[in-house]
């Protein structure tokens, strides 16, 4: 079993992903916190849209699904809710089925191969998704990638630290998981920019914070505080739209 960092979605061509592989996706400010958010407060299911467009022209299949996302950290016009952990966290989502679309997140998953595993990570649910991730991996004797979302497709630091967190939790996990030269890397970013220094650094906080939204980040920096992991189970054929659910806890 090997364990790989992607500091961006392009790095995923890269380096061979395998049918089987657990690919843990990153937007850690805050699309994968939002939705480990949205399905500790009930959701049945979250439908990942590429874009803006694609996201509406859902609705209009679907009319009973809530639309959230942003672009750039600001809430789009005419969508119910924006991207905002610390306001899912104030709602009850039970039973409903939502469609989001982020500037860089819901792409991320898009970009991971349709035979990997793809699951959703960050602070919030630390250890549940690294226990998951590990368990699969383990089961179908594959590999381990953490693919962050980054910004624009460049480096992010935020996702990169939070990725660096979960590959050394990973390897507390399974010590003799063997390595690419990417993991230590992360690591030290984390060793660096260990929160709460990182918001210091971390152009994405700035943006959320100018946007208004300064609460986000302490549900984004929150650690291992929930035991939802969202999980890609599929794609939908009338929207193109991958689907998310909350993985089985075992």
């Amino acid at each position: 079993m090997q364990l790989t960092v992607h500091f961006s979605p392009a790095d995923v061509a890269a380096i061979s992903v395998r049918e089987g592989d657990v690919c843990i996706v990153i937007d850690l400010i805050r699309a994968t916190t939002s939705l480990t958010i949205l399905f500790e407060r009930g959701a049945r299911r979250v439908y990942a849209a590429d874009s803006v467009e694609q996201a509406q022209a859902a609705k209009q299949h679907f009319p009973e699904r809530l639309l959230c996302g942003e672009r750039h950290a600001k809430p789009l016009p005419g969508f119910d809710y924006g991207n905002s952990p610390a306001q899912f966290a104030a709602l009850d989502f039970t039973g409903r089925d939502l469609v989001m679309t982020t500037t860089n997140g819901t792409r991320a998953f898009f970009a991971c191969p349709p035979e990997s595993v793809r699951l959703a990570g960050c602070f919030y649910n630390a250890s549940a998704v690294t226990t998951q991730a590990l368990r699969i991996a383990r089961e179908q004797e594959s590999n381990l990638h953490i693919v962050c979302a980054a910004e624009f497709g460049y480096f992010a630091l935020d996702d990169a630290t939070c990725a660096g967190y979960l590959a050394a939790v990973l390897l507390r996990l399974s010590p003799a998981i063997q390595t690419h030269e990417s993991v230590s890397a992360a690591i030290t970013l984390y060793e660096q920019y260990a929160p709460p220094k990182l918001l210091e650094y971390c152009r994405s906080a700035h943006s959320v914070r100018s946007a208004g939204l300064g609460a986000d980040l302490e549900y984004c920096l929150r650690v291992s505080a929930s035991k939802a992991v969202p999980q890609v189970v599929g794609k939908e054929d009338a929207t193109d739209l991958l689907i998310l659910e909350r993985a089985p806890q075992y």
